[in-house]
């Protein structure tokens, strides 16, 4: 069901309540908090569809050619180190990865031998339900504020902050042309155009 769909059921809905009840139906609906529950977990399905099609579009270690710098940073690490984007995959979701062979969690410490050792993983973007606990707990009221994500790679930020605050702006500034491209399609197909940059 699409907005304009669940828009009318929801006027058709209200227009049979009786008339001396609507009032204490809206008060309900405003401050009991038990809507909270499934506009939270359509939230957590909306960041997960939006990671899903980022992952459709990105190599799995959701590093761009583009970041050389970043590439460059990774390989002067003391040791071997995998990027992986939080925002894209869970803990669980890297053991699947792990299991089925895409991604490795050891390094061979000398080549052609069993001696290994764990790699280091690193993110460069807050995980699904970090995005939620950071503006449900841990920044203050963003109503009629504008939040800066500062180097926003692929917007997770700017997701989140649509999502769990009432922000009345969040603007992203990336230098990597790749990365705003992305950004601009999940923008554009999710339709966060209104309150996003």
């Amino acid at each position: 069901m699409d907005f304009s769909e669940a828009k009318l059921k929801l006027q058709q809905l209200l227009n049979k309540v009786t008339p001396s009840e609507l009032p204490k139906l809206l008060e309900w609906m405003r401050n009991s908090g038990e809507l909270d529950q499934p506009l939270f977990d359509n939230n957590k399905a909306m960041l997960r569809s939006i990671a899903d099609d980022l992952k459709a579009m990105l190599p799995v270690d959701a590093m761009l050619p583009s970041e050389t710098t970043a590439h460059l940073k990774m390989q002067q690490r003391a040791r071997p180190t995998v990027h992986v984007d939080s925002f894209l995959y869970s803990d669980e979701q890297v053991d699947s990865l792990c299991e089925e062979g895409t991604m490795s969690r050891n390094y061979c410490l000398s080549c052609g031998s069993i001696r290994t050792a764990p790699l280091d993983f690193i993110s460069h973007s807050f995980s699904a339900s970090e995005l939620q606990f950071l503006f449900q707990n841990v920044l203050p009221d963003l109503t009629g504020r504008t939040l800066v994500d500062v180097g926003s790679r692929l917007g997770a930020v700017l997701y989140g902050g649509y999502l769990y605050s009432s922000a009345s702006q969040l603007l992203g500034l990336e230098l990597n042309k790749d990365f705003v491209r992305l950004q601009n399609e999940i923008l554009q197909k999710y339709r966060l155009t209104d309150r996003v940059q």
